[in-house]
């Protein structure tokens, strides 16, 4: 692009020659593919996966994708680390307060605490 314009090439939204190509072929055999794919989706012979397959296909024509969300600042992993470590220390001494206890009844730990 030149000068921030366009100077040359296609005009927008003019399908390039390969599109312009398999447009006209399935036009000539009378196929329209958004509209095999409905069928098929809409058709309880064939299998919930291949349905669901079309179905997601075609939502894509009706329904725009969402983008995934980007979280903004940082996140300390050092606080999680920590906190799933904790975590996982005091699960470690509840199986041995009760494997000391020969019970499954936790209710008696931090009671002392």
């Amino acid at each position: 692009m030149a000068l921030g314009r366009k100077t040359g090439g296609r005009a927008a939204g003019t399908p390039n020659r390969q599109t312009r190509e398999v447009n006209d072929i399935l036009q000539s055999l009378g196929c329209n593919p958004i509209e095999g794919m409905a069928r098929i989706a809409m058709n309880s012979r064939y299998s919930a996966q291949l349905r669901g397959r079309m179905f997601a296909e075609l939502a894509q024509y009706v329904y725009p994708k969402r983008k995934n969300l980007e979280l903004a600042g940082a996140v300390d992993l050092n606080v999680q680390r920590a906190e799933m470590l904790q975590a996982r220390r005091g699960a470690r001494e509840a199986r041995e307060q009760a494997d000391a206890h020969g019970t499954q009844d936790f209710s008696y730990i931090g009671a002392h605490k």
